[in-house]
């Protein structure tokens, strides 16, 4: 069974069920296995995790803030190093490790989310849950718009390269956001305009219903799925309000 083929209803289900345990999970190695099942099961659906190697960047430098909050923070343990002001404790390299392994999971759920369906598929989703599709439809407005300003943004940063700006290290990436920042609000508040325009020309919001080229119905599988996942979360809550003996 592909990722494509589930219901969306069915990957939100599995994203709650995702963040639910990376937020309940209180040790290393609990959370170790709720991102090995995470990743083993997007690896079984796609048969790939090459979509995920930019998100490995963003992890690293959250690790990196998490990290450092946690060293020169964190005052539970017993103290091992002091260095002027700077006390480290030796609760923080634990504490780190667990907040960098939930962070994981958290932005490894979302990014599979929100990459899993199209945009109309999140505007049908919504519209199941009685969402008015004016409303709904601006979630689905905003998945479009993501790539096309990932294409703006490119476009202003080879413009820059032609015009001399370097940009060949990290280091110079960073220098670079200041000189692109300015034409990329251009464009973005450009584009939004002449979206806003083009939907005021079709009518949009004028009738309280609208059509759609598809529909979303949930298959069997879905529905097992979905019940399966309330029902672990539901076990799991019972469980921590009234603990099995």
């Amino acid at each position: 069974m592909g990722l494509s083929k589930l219901d969306p209803r069915t990957k939100l289900a599995w994203y709650v069920l995702m963040i639910y345990f990376s937020l309940i999970s209180g040790s290393a190695l609990q959370l170790s296995m709720v991102l090995l099942v995470e990743v083993v099961t997007s690896l079984i659906l796609t048969g790939s995790l090459k979509r995920y190697k930019a998100m490995l960047v963003v992890l690293f430098l959250l690790g990196l803030q998490i990290l450092t909050v946690q060293l020169v923070f964190c005052r539970e343990g017993v103290l091992i190093y002091q260095w002027g002001i700077l006390k480290i404790y030796s609760e923080a390299i634990p504490l780190a490790i667990t907040g960098i392994l939930k962070a994981s999971i958290i932005v490894f759920a979302s990014m599979r989310f929100f990459t899993s369906s199209s945009a109309q598929e999140f505007t049908l989703m919504l519209m199941k849950f009685k969402i008015p599709y004016r409303f709904a439809m601006l979630v689905g407005l905003s998945v479009r718009f993501l790539p096309i300003m990932k294409a703006e943004y490119i476009s202003i940063v080879d413009s820059q390269r032609t015009r001399g700006l370097k940009m060949e290290s990290a280091m110079d990436n960073l220098k670079g956001i200041f000189p692109t920042f300015l034409p990329f609000l251009y464009r973005s508040v450009r584009r939004a305009a002449e979206t806003a325009l083009a939907m005021e020309l079709r009518g949009y919001g004028r009738t309280k219903t609208r059509t759609f080229t598809s529909n979303l119905a949930l298959k069997p599988y879905d529905i097992a799925l979905i019940s399966g996942m309330l029902m672990v979360i539901s076990i799991s809550l019972v469980n921590k309000v009234l603990p099995l003996l």
